[in-house]
């Protein structure tokens, strides 16, 4: 009978785990990464209710300020929450699989917005989050590659989210980077013309020291939750918003500079709708 690595992998990670997990023997909680050196930084405006106000004056926009969004008043179905917003009814609706992209840069206040939806701290303490995790840990790390952003000190390169600070780190400058990701990504090409590539990673041990091998599933459910976050906000931002998971995880891994101990997880590509 031929080997079946799913079905082995479901077996491996069945709840409870066989022995006692790492928590339980007393060790201590694994750190989270630091994602804050290195220097060159962005360091974001937290997004408010009164920022995401969608109109032709949205600070959510590309170059001149409009978002793309059609006026509310043109749409009276299609803008029922507060403030003349999209009502999460209609995001739902209207969520789709974007791949083609105009050349419109996304702006600094746009993608602070799709970086806090997605995966950003929503409380008091990191553990709040916009997207949920098992026990709190939140091992799923965001890595964006960014390319054609005139606001950026280095308009193209690799960056990491820091969370904590909401603020980007650089990772690696250059053209040559970005598109090092986009044929890790079989030249998909969303991927090589998306303004925006948000990559998702984790270092698995921060899930599997609370809960044995099943931390391994809870990777894989939080980086859907962090994606379908950002799918949400970029309907919200009218941004198109694609998931990727045909990519060459080693490769990718090299052009994010990742740590042996992290793994490859996830992406989506993200750029102002094509017309």
């Amino acid at each position: 009978m031929q080997r079946d690595i799913g079905m082995e992998f479901m077996a491996a990670s069945n709840y409870p785990p066989e022995t006692r997990t790492d928590e339980q023997n007393g060790l201590p909680r694994p750190e989270s990464p630091d994602n804050s050196t290195g220097p060159d930084k962005i360091t974001f405006k937290l997004p408010s209710p009164e920022d995401t106000v969608y109109s032709s004056h949205s600070v959510y926009g590309g170059s001149g300020g409009s978002c793309g969004c059609e006026d509310p008043a043109a749409d009276p179905e299609g803008f029922g929450g507060p403030n003349g917003r999209r009502s999460l009814f209609e995001i739902l609706r209207t969520r789709r699989s974007i791949r083609r992209y105009s050349a419109e840069e996304i702006s600094a206040e746009c993608l602070s917005y799709l970086l806090w939806a997605s995966c950003g701290i929503s409380g008091e303490s990191d553990e709040f989050r916009t997207a949920p995790s098992a026990g709190a840990i939140h091992p799923v790390e965001t890595s964006l590659s960014i390319q054609n952003c005139s606001w950026l000190p280095k308009k193209d390169g690799i960056w990491r989210y820091n969370p904590t600070e909401h603020e980007l780190s650089l990772v690696a400058e250059g053209i040559d980077a970005v598109a090092g990701l986009g044929r890790a990504c079989m030249m998909q090409p969303q991927v090589l013309r998306a303004p925006v590539v948000f990559f998702w990673t984790a270092k698995p041990y921060r899930a599997v020291w609370k809960y044995g091998t099943r931390g391994y599933r809870d990777i894989f459910l939080d980086a859907g939750h962090i994606c379908q976050n950002l799918y949400l906000a970029g309907v919200d931002a009218d941004i198109g918003v694609c998931a990727i998971n045909a990519f060459a995880d080693e490769a990718v891994k090299a052009q994010l500079r990742l740590p042996e101990d992290e793994i490859v997880v996830y992406a989506a590509s993200c750029g102002h709708k094509r017309r």
